[in-house]
């Protein structure tokens, strides 16, 4: 094995590049991106450099040298085109690429259900997309997000901080309700409330108008709202269309592979773009910055082979900066049969839930330590009756 080719140049894609080189990999590595920056990091998009008043340098993981040091060829600008298990080759827009081990991180796009959306309608997923955001933002301006997810209440707390008025449109009863369930996701929407956030919920947008730029939004019930920015806050999509004609299995959630990263023969897939097969046989893209980084790493180590091949094993993690809170969200909270809060403060809040008698998912603001403990839990498959947060806190659903 003498040269292995990462498909995406994000966190993902980078952190394969690190580990293999940390564990000693001499041979040659090529990293292909689709954009023409050194590769950066993604979380920083929504928040600072939204509101930072001065010109914001992009958060590049490392500088050029470090590529050089390391012997790693860099192929930006030239995304990843098509692929042939077979000849082991990755065809660019700047030419062919030969592999003797090929691991996919070409992550995924931020989805758009408004084909020539009017000036002003953006979504979020590059520097570029920020710096775009960041300048149609004003104080004053009429910002309308459409999804209250993560990435929308960060953009609604990183507009109010810029002094625009803010709406969110959220198809569920309350935003984050899917990810947190009806106890908990409340008490994360009330406090955008409390910072001047509008929420209509329960609405889904039929209609962007303006031309050249926007001007309203239709919801489904008729109701207009006039906007002069839109944010589309509505999911991602996996970047896989280049994989077609691979033989490679693609589904709806990604490139899937086994519980170790593997996709194929040679090939493996990590981050945005892959479903990795968990415990329970079913393949699922885990969304996240840290499982993004994990998956690099595990990777790394079993195409090196040189120890028993490892699984992703670590549970599930992902913040979100909002009004000038952390939120730390821990395992699987979308499934659950029982919820206990340590504290209900909106502003020191901790909920923990529990599934079959397990403690499988968390919620906390701030309190870094006791986050460590629940993700120790959670990946250790705890009994809720071995853990004294859970038994002394307050039951708010029934296990």
């Amino acid at each position: 094995m003498t040269h292995i080719a990462v498909a995406g140049a994000s966190l993902a894609g980078v952190r394969v590049a690190e580990a293999l080189r940390n564990k000693g990999f001499e041979g040659d590595i090529t990293l292909i991106g689709d954009e023409d920056m050194l590769p950066y990091d993604r979380p920083p998009l929504s928040k600072t450099i939204l509101t930072d008043a001065a010109p914001t340098a992009i958060p590049t993981f490392h500088e050029l040298d470090w590529y050089r040091d390391n012997n790693i060829e860099l192929r930006l600008g030239v995304p990843a085109s098509s692929l042939s298990p077979e000849r082991r080759e990755v065809e660019t827009a700047n030419g062919t690429v030969s592999y003797d081990q090929l691991v996919i991180a070409t992550g995924a796009r931020a989805r758009n259900p408004f084909a020539d959306a009017p000036v002003g309608v953006h979504t979020l997923r590059t520097f570029d997309d920020a710096q775009a955001l960041r300048a149609d933002i004003t104080a004053g301006s009429r910002v309308v997000i459409i999804g209250g997810g993560f990435i929308g209440l960060e953009v609604a707390a990183s507009a109010r901080t810029l002094g625009a008025d803010v709406t969110v449109v959220e198809l569920a009863p309350i935003p984050l309700s899917r990810n947190l369930g009806a106890d908990v996701a409340p008490l994360i929407a009330q406090t955008a409330i409390d910072h001047g956030v509008q929420l209509i919920c329960e609405r889904s947008v039929t209609e962007l108008v303006g031309s050249p730029r926007i001007r309203q939004i239709v919801l489904d019930n008729g109701e207009r709202i006039d906007a002069d920015v839109v944010v589309i806050g509505v999911g991602a999509a996996p970047n896989t269309e280049w994989l077609a004609g691979s033989g490679l299995t693609i589904s709806a959630a990604g490139v899937v592979c086994d519980g170790f990263g593997r996709a194929g023969r040679g090939i493996w897939a990590v981050g945005d773009v892959s479903a990795w097969t968990d415990a329970d046989g079913v393949p699922r893209r885990h969304e996240h910055w840290t499982s993004a980084a994990e998956q690099a790493k595990v990777v790394a180590h079993n195409i090196i082979g040189s120890d028993e091949p490892r699984r992703a094993m670590a549970a599930d993690y992902v913040w979100s900066d909002q009004f000038g809170r952390r939120i730390n969200i821990v395992g699987d909270t979308t499934r659950h049969d029982g919820i206990r809060f340590i504290s209900s403060d909106r502003e020191n809040l901790a909920a923990l839930y529990s599934f079959e008698g397990i403690l499988v998912g968390a919620c906390v603001i701030g309190q870094a330590r006791l986050m460590l403990k629940c993700r120790n839990w959670i990946a250790q498959g705890t009994a809720i009756s071995e853990i004294p947060e859970w038994n002394a806190a307050r039951a708010e659903a029934a296990p």
